[in-house]
């Protein structure tokens, strides 16, 4: 996960996946802004086939927010999934 994450985060703000670690701030030293936060969210989105609610992103400040977000949200996809059939 974090490689992935490391992957867009890299692509997103021109820098060398190693100088993405898990307690990278995304606005304090990533320099994300609310639209670079926004086209963040939908590519996690599409990437991850998961559903990032408006409100969370607020909460959302390190890199492993996001991946715990991201985990969380899968796991809750495959319960609710696992329990439809």
């Amino acid at each position: 996960m974090l490689l992935k994450v490391q992957k867009i985060l890299s692509y997103q703000f021109s820098l060398n996946e190693t100088e993405i670690q898990p307690e990278t701030k995304l606005e304090l030293e990533l320099g994300a802004d609310s639209r670079d936060l926004l086209e963040l969210m939908a590519t996690f989105e599409i990437t991850f086939d998961i559903e990032i609610d408006y409100e969370d992103v607020t909460e959302i400040v390190t890199v492993q927010d996001i991946i715990d977000y991201i985990n969380n949200k899968q796991k809750a996809r495959d319960e609710l999934y696992k329990n439809l059939f």
